[in-house]
């Protein structure tokens, strides 16, 4: 069953709305239309009602905080270094954000922008166009982000296609707390990549060059273990199911389509109010953003990061899948 009720209205006047998603289960998620964020996802364990992402409870909120709190990257997730674009033997200056760099879409990324919804018994669609030359990023592109609920996941879709040769690297910034939204740091948690591979970053979180070996390091989740440490850094997949468990008997398995995933240990989530006046501080969540691999500097992107023309439509599909602990 999906409810729809008003949540605000931005500063340029357009009504935002909230969308949420119920099922038999005691799982409810609310996805707003404004940057087809997932604003809370609300799970039913030992009698109590969780819910396990961070968010805000107004509009305005979410227009004034940084951070992308549960927000739809695009056009393209992660860092973009000295804000050169290179598809190929082409090259787009693209809106430098961060410094000198670009970052998750850009200044007006599909974040900030107030998406079309459709909605379904157990699904909402939101739908935009990215005009040619937004952000710098060339061509038309048609954009859609389908989050479905069955019986113990939610599932998240983007799809595009684009009218001429262009990047494509979209996901999911949700910030998650298994313990609950307002439990506080969230290093506690135990973790799984299936991952060989990271890239190593210098300290603007730009690749320095290459990708690393997990071996002996900090960076190996190969096995399900406790988060601890900080991070900001792309594991490149070599497996499709990831494991984020936290220490109150919620557990979750991301199942994911993707090439890579950023691991993000919300460091920079400077000190902020959020959901029921909760006071949000850095480390209160585990953000595992499924995506496309990161661009090096001077490089093209990757081929799972371009989108082509004549109809193709790209997809990347990511699943949620909660589980829980028996009493």
């Amino acid at each position: 069953m999906v409810t729809k009720r008003c949540f605000g209205t931005t500063k340029n006047g357009i009504d935002v709305h909230a969308y949420t998603i119920e099922n038999d289960c005691g799982i409810a998620v609310t996805v707003l239309d404004y940057g087809a964020t997932l604003q809370s996802v609300v799970l039913t364990h030992r009698g109590e009602r969780v819910d396990v992402v961070l968010g805000y409870d107004t509009i305005e909120e979410y227009e004034n905080n940084d951070g992308y709190v549960g927000a739809s990257i695009g056009r393209f997730a992660g860092r973009i270094p000295d804000s050169v674009l290179r598809i190929g033997n082409d090259t787009f200056p693209v809106t430098a954000n961060e410094g000198n760099n670009h970052l998750h879409g850009g200044t007006i990324g599909f974040d900030k922008r107030v998406w079309n919804a459709e909605t379904d018994d157990d699904s909402v669609t939101f739908s935009l166009v990215s005009p040619d030359g937004e952000e710098g990023f060339p061509g038309q592109c048609r954009i859609s982000a389908i989050f479905f609920l069955s019986d113990d996941a939610l599932s998240i879709k983007y799809t595009g296609t684009s009218d001429r040769v262009t990047a494509w690297n979209p996901t999911n910034h949700a910030y998650w707390n298994l313990n609950g939204h307002d439990a506080g740091d969230a290093r506690g948690h135990l973790l799984e990549i299936p991952a060989e591979r990271y890239v190593p970053v210098d300290d603007i979180c730009i690749p320095t060059g290459g990708e690393a070996d997990v071996t002996g390091t900090r960076f190996d989740f190969r096995a399900l273990r406790e988060i601890e440490h900080t991070y900001d850094h792309s594991f490149v997949l070599n497996g499709h199911v990831l494991k984020l468990i936290g220490n109150r008997g919620i557990g979750m398995e991301i199942q994911t389509d993707c090439k890579a995933v950023q691991l993000y240990t919300a460091e920079y989530l400077t000190e902020r109010k959020g959901k029921s006046g909760t006071v949000y501080r850095p480390y209160g969540a585990v953000c595992l953003e499924t995506e496309g691999r990161q661009v090096m500097p001077n490089e093209p992107i990757t081929s799972e990061n371009i989108l082509s023309v004549n109809g193709l439509r790209s997809v990347r599909n990511t699943q949620y899948r909660f589980i829980f602990e028996e009493d």
